[in-house]
């Protein structure tokens, strides 16, 4: 008897490394990987498991690449598709309709995608499930901007309230004084810009918001990831502690360790899916604060450490690719598989390279005392038998030396960010 062939996936955002850890976890599976990019210096793109590549619009032209996906999906219906980015889980979900009769999906509807991406949504949901959130404000004036200013304790952090379409695709920022909140405010309105569809959907998306500032988001930030199903009651999570991030007060996860899960945390997650109607992979984000766990982040998609969880028994790949193919007896069985495997309390993931490169730039700025150095190389070194790198692989090296290509290209055209970032830390 013939093996039915499997359905292939569609990827999308080679530059992106939670593409890159699903092309490896489904593509050492057989699962045909069809990539595609516009840029030739993108990781995932050169992967040995990438069965097939092609070009598409750069995605930053939101218009162009879904006229592009949609076509794609006509000539060659059948493909799984997945989102690897903020702006790609809001705008499948938006085209949901459309693209389902192409494509094989696990895609909520938009409203539940925005649900989670907006901040101001995300803390009322939040409210109603039990979940702690910073002290946030969403001043929609700049009366409302002096209010906060009057209110609030100094320094706080002024943030976009989503990542949808954001072209500047800025963190935040740290306000000290109470005088300098509003030029802030202003500065933000002039200097960024969100997509037009965006706005249409929503006019007010362009107010940042203000929040309270943690000394404990340095170093202190945990997350929780993991796949959830339509029902609800297929749960499975991970967790992890991000324990050095670039800048350090607030930017990209560079280092994680394996920590346990709080069950009853997960239980409160699980409860806003469920409220949501969310259903997929997700990212949450905590800062541990005083014995309080505040969630300030939740990324309903694929997500940049996803090869963390990977080796730690919980393929959300494969959860998706086999939700998404209808396979529900396929699904429960790796479930049943990732909720067995046991932790020894020893992985980390590190995107050594970066790492490596930030030792010895804020060392040599000072940034980095000589003791803290010598730390967090000695951290890696007890570890480095269950490290996870994010692009690193043995038996798939190819992306590496793209990866350094990358960056080097990057640093050459954007030297004031590499010294800002990397050498000063800000």
């Amino acid at each position: 008897m013939t093996t039915p062939a499997r359905p292939p996936i569609l990827l999308t955002m080679a530059d992106y490394y939670g593409t890159l850890a699903a092309v490896r976890s489904l593509g050492r599976l057989g699962i045909p990987i069809t990539m595609a990019e516009s840029k030739l210096l993108a990781p995932a793109r050169w992967s040995r498991y990438v069965t097939r590549r092609v070009s598409c619009p750069n995605v930053g032209d939101s218009d162009a690449f879904m006229e592009w996906l949609v076509r794609f999906g006509e000539r060659e219906p059948g493909h799984v598709l997945y989102p690897t980015s903020d702006d790609m889980a809001w705008l499948f979900a938006l085209h949901r309709e459309e693209l389902a009769r192409h494509f094989l999906m696990y895609q909520p509807d938009v409203k539940a995608i925005y649900g989670l991406l907006n901040k101001q949504r995300l803390h009322d949901l939040c409210e109603g499930v039990g979940l702690d959130v910073p002290d946030t404000w969403f001043p929609e004036n700049e009366a409302a901007v002096e209010r906060v200013a009057a209110e609030a304790r100094f320094p706080v952090l002024l943030k976009p309230q989503t990542q949808i379409l954001f072209e500047s695709h800025v963190k935040g920022a740290q306000v000290e004084r109470a005088s300098e909140l509003l030029p802030r405010y202003r500065e933000f309105l002039e200097r960024n810009h969100y997509g037009r569809k965006l706005l249409a959907y929503d006019s007010r998306a362009n107010r940042p918001m203000v929040q309270a500032f943690y000394t404990e988001a340095a170093q202190n930030i945990f997350s929780m990831s993991g796949f959830v199903d339509r029902t609800g009651e297929l749960f499975v999570a991970r967790g992890s502690l991000k324990v050095l991030q670039r800048p350090r007060k607030l930017g990209i996860g560079l280092c994680f360790e394996e920590v346990p899960v709080d069950e009853e945390l997960a239980e409160k997650v699980r409860r806003l899916c469920k409220k949501l109607g969310y259903h997929g992979t997700f990212e949450v984000e905590f800062i541990r604060v005083g014995g309080r766990q505040l969630l300030i982040d939740f990324n309903p998609r694929f997500f940049s450490q996803m090869g963390f969880d990977v080796a730690r028994g919980m393929p959300l790949p494969l959860f998706v690719y086999e939700a998404a193919s209808g396979n529900e007896e396929r699904l429960a069985q790796v479930a049943r598989e990732a909720l067995a495997w046991k932790g020894t309390g020893q992985y980390i993931y590190c995107h050594r390279g970066i790492f490596e490169l930030l030792l010895r730039a804020q060392g040599l700025s000072g940034r980095l005392s000589s003791q803290e150095v010598r730390q967090w190389r000695e951290w890696y070194a007890r570890h480095s038998e269950r490290a996870v790198d994010a692009v690193i692989d043995i038996g798939d090296w190819v992306p590496w030396v793209v990866d350094v290509a990358m960056h080097l290209r990057f640093y050459a055209r954007h030297p004031k960010s590499f010294i800002r970032t990397m050498v000063l830390d800000k």
